[in-house]
């Protein structure tokens, strides 16, 4: 039997799932699940590894057995694997009838692995010690890193789109109030600044002004 020398895995590099959420939600100012990673790794944009400290595995591609010591990658190839996989995101516990029913792993050299147990420490079919739980999925930090640009580059793009629709609002209502009365920019933006000790005179000018750019603008295109 073989077995892996390597050293303990570095926590830092690794989040566990609610690390991963608690970490995204904090980024996006808003309640997130681990949900959103299913939706991720759906789509095959996040990478799940296996980490059961003591687990035995066994190659597929030779001899030999070694001992699941460090977070191994979880194959989304088979598509029926990825599925119950990404379903225990979902908190949809995956319990596969018999051992061959368990998910591909690999490691860093690029070796295929299966878990494997002693025939007396065997778990009974549909039992959920065939597959990761929820709390055994990892994730690597610098993935998430690296995910982080794209999952709120969209974010910035709707803020921007709402600045926009804001200022055709504004645009639109200050027609409404100057084609009524035929008075300028400067005294609707005294009239505002006067109905709210929050609102600055200058302030409100300037915002009048941007939203005529952007009216005018709109309107030649």
């Amino acid at each position: 039997m073989t077995t892996s020398n390597g050293k303990h895995f570095h926590r830092k590099q690794w989040l566990s799932v609610q690390q991963a959420v608690s970490h995204l939600s904090a980024l996006a100012e808003e309640p997130l699940t681990s949900i959103h990673l299913a939706d991720l790794a759906e789509e095959k944009l996040l990478d799940l590894y296996w980490y059961r400290p003591g687990q035995k595995l066994t190659f597929l591609n030779r001899e030999g057995q070694r001992e699941l010591i460090e977070p191994l990658r979880l194959c989304s190839e088979n598509r029926s694997d990825w599925r119950a996989l990404v379903g225990i995101l979902r908190h949809s516990p995956a319990l596969p009838a018999y051992e061959q029913d368990t998910p591909l792993l690999e490691d860093a050299e690029g070796n295929r692995l299966r878990i494997t147990f002693d025939y007396h420490q065997r778990p009974e079919p549909f039992s959920g010690r065939w597959y990761p739980s929820l709390a055994e999925l990892v994730l690597k930090r610098s993935d998430l890193e690296r995910l982080e640009p794209r999952l709120f580059s969209s974010q910035e793009t709707e803020d921007k789109l709402e600045r926009q629709l804001m200022l055709d609002v504004i645009w639109q209502l200050e027609q409404l109030a100057l084609d009524r009365e035929h008075h300028s920019t400067s005294w609707l933006a005294e009239q505002l600044a006067q109905r709210s000790t929050a609102l600055d005179r200058g302030a409100c000018e300037r915002i009048l002004l941007a939203a005529e750019r952007e009216g005018n603008r709109s309107r030649h295109h």
